[in-house]
């Protein structure tokens, strides 16, 4: 029943394309009859950036981590991700090892890249990609390892190493996790290469530091044999990306813009010859294509989540630098979109740099180059991996008014070759209009959320994102987010949209009053993923046995929620929510000392703001 509820939401040609696919499917290929992996590669290898020009203050005590395989992805803490026994490759792929195997220092160890840490499954290396058994009674949750699997730590090791007197270490210990990589990972074998939107990720985040790297290798660690084998093992790893784009028959999402950001990345990196010219250019013209089609012209994300906007936004932010640095040519469309994705981020964000969790979080990225940040003070702190801040320092990079510097901005500058587009965003109109239907529902509710101290209501002023569907005011000191996530030309599958409507994320004076709870997991924990995405999860209202969405599976709504606003007068805005016959109208009302949220319903309800006691900040904790 649930395929067939899917299948009703697929738009039509989408659901053609994918059975034309299944009766006349293409002969896979056999990755576990076949070692693709060579020693010899026919491309060079250019330098993008120039690690003299980059702010490379990188917390010691993390790399020192790294240097001892001990990682802090998804609410893991710091935990050592070496391997208890030797690396158990298939008959065929074991000889490559052989080969390798002595390039590797004597006392390092290799890292278990098929483990999945917080549950203690491993995935089968000597197995392909695609016919990997989970144990589905041990929580598995395949996201632990294609997080390691990004290698996001090796830029900052290349940062860290650049005014290190460990330098040397550091640039050993990179060529010896790359190798074990390599050796460990025959292409198209284990969980590695299960998503190639990771494997994009992967890429991108390799060149990287191996372009930091060999900057600062005095000792020529990293030798003509290695750079080599580096140099075709990523040629593969397009050629795997190629293979296997998630394009989705035309419905595709974030991971798409993955892949062709991994072969922007790679054949920007790699000497152009024919085949690179050719796999760049496809990169580029369906990057385009894609953006037009994944955003709204407000410039909001069609995958209803505030963070995913974020993670999807950074790919075309990074693939735009690169399209700029290889004499794309970018229509003026094209560049306004882009400032609006940006005007959104900007808009949106708390005071504090945080972002509100509507819709899902898994707390994804493309590049993590460091872990701290400057507060609003100007000091170092350690980086909330809710705070986007790093996001809008790269976007400066791009644009000729950016003011600010940062790695960030200086690292879109340079690989964008510093050609800047202009910062424009389209004028938008509001039209909101009231409408005669409270004399209809039920007696109100009344919540009054008072204020440690009053705030400066002349400096507030409204953002509002209709066909994203956020809408909120904000000042220095004062911040109010709402959830009207329902705009039917999102993604088909809303996979990523919650049970959010009308809620809201409130910060006064940088202390959050109330908060989204986030997503915490997705496949390990069944219950908890339902849990965390419905009503009783938010701060709106909830009626006995009533979703605004039914779940179809882990990764599907029914689709059934409208959002409209109904006034917008002063600091007060009343919305309204309608799904299965509920009429829910919610009225927001913003004084100097207090908020006032006034809810109205056709059937009796409870209001449910702060109720739900868990918080997860970042996926995998709360």
């Amino acid at each position: 029943m649930s395929n067939l509820k899917i299948a009703k939401q697929l738009p039509l040609k989408v659901l053609v394309k994918r059975i034309l696919k299944r009766v006349f499917s293409k002969q896979q290929i056999a990755y576990s009859k076949i070692e693709i992996r060579r020693t010899s590669s026919t491309y060079k290898l250019n330098s993008l950036l120039l690690i003299n020009d980059l702010d490379c203050s990188v917390e010691n005590e993390v790399v020192a981590h790294y240097l001892k395989h001990e990682f802090n992805l998804l609410g893991s803490g710091w935990v050592s991700r070496n391997s208890k026994k030797e690396v158990e490759l298939g008959p065929l792929h074991f000889p490559f090892k052989q080969q390798l195997i002595n390039q590797i220092s004597n006392a390092y160890q290799f890292i278990d890249w098929q483990l999945d840490v917080r549950s203690g499954f491993r995935f089968d290396v000597k197995k392909q990609f695609d016919d990997q058994l989970i144990d589905q009674t041990k929580n598995v949750d395949i996201k632990n390892c294609w997080e390691l699997g990004r290698l996001q730590h090796f830029p900052q090791m290349a940062l860290a190493a650049h005014n290190s007197s460990n330098k040397a270490v550091i640039i050993l210990e990179f060529r010896n996790q790359s190798l074990d990589f390599i050796i460990s990972n025959p292409i198209g074998m284990g969980v590695q290469w299960a998503c190639a939107m990771d494997v994009g990720i992967r890429v991108s985040n390799w060149l990287v530091a191996l372009d930091l790297f060999c900057q600062i290798d005095e000792n020529n660690i990293l030798d003509e044999n290695f750079t080599v084998l580096f140099t075709d093992y990523i040629h593969k790893n397009v050629e795997f990306i190629m293979v296997h784009l998630e394009e989705k028959e035309g419905a595709a999402g974030n991971h798409y813009l993955f892949n062709l950001l991994g072969v922007l990345f790679a054949t920007s990196y790699l000497s152009e010859k024919e085949e690179s010219l050719n796999w760049r250019k496809f990169a580029e013209d369906e990057m385009q294509k894609e953006f037009f089609k994944q955003f709204f012209s407000d410039g909001g994300n069609f995958e209803g989540s505030t963070t995913y906007h974020c993670l999807s936004a950074e790919a075309i932010l990074y693939g735009t630098a690169l399209m700029l640095r290889n004499d794309k040519s970018l229509s003026k469309e094209y560049i306004q979109l882009l400032g609006n994705a940006f005007h959104f981020i900007k808009d949106v964000l708390k005071p504090n740099g945080e972002m509100p969790q509507f819709g899902d979080n898994d707390s994804g990225r493309l590049f993590t180059f460091s872990s701290t940040h400057q507060n609003k003070n100007g000091a170092s702190e350690k980086a909330s991996l809710l705070n986007y801040q790093f996001l809008l320092n790269g976007f400066s990079g791009l644009f000729k008014d950016g003011g600010t510097t940062s790695l960030e901005h200086n690292i879109i500058q340079q690989l964008s070759k510093n050609k800047k587009i202009e910062n424009k965003r389209s004028e938008k109109e509001n039209g909101f209009q009231l409408r005669n239907s409270k004399h209809q529902l039920h007696q109100p509710k009344t919540t009054v959320i008072e204020f440690d101290l009053n705030i400066d209501l002349d400096k507030i002023s409204l953002f509002s994102y209709d066909q994203f569907g956020v809408y909120g005011f904000k000042s220095s000191e004062f911040y109010l987010a709402i959830s009207a996530i329902s705009n039917k030309k999102m993604h088909h599958s809303w996979g990523h949209v919650h049970n959010d409507k009308l809620s809201f994320d409130l910060q006064v004076h940088d202390r959050d009053l109330v908060r989204d709870p986030g997503t915490y997991t997705y496949s390990a924990f069944p219950d908890k993923r339902n849990e965390f995405r419905g009503v009783k999860a938010h701060n709106g209202i909830v009626l006995e046995g009533v979703e605004q969405n039914k779940f179809i599976g882990l990764f599907y709504l029914e689709r059934e929620v409208t959002c409209n606003v109904l006034e917008l007068k002063g600091l007060s805005i009343t919305l309204q929510a309608n799904y299965y016959g509920v009429e829910h109208v919610r009225e927001f009302t913003i004084l100097e000392n207090k908020l006032v949220v006034t809810d109205y319903c056709n059937k009796p309800f409870t209001v449910n703001i702060n109720k739900f006691e868990i918080y997860s900040p970042n996926y995998g904790s709360y």
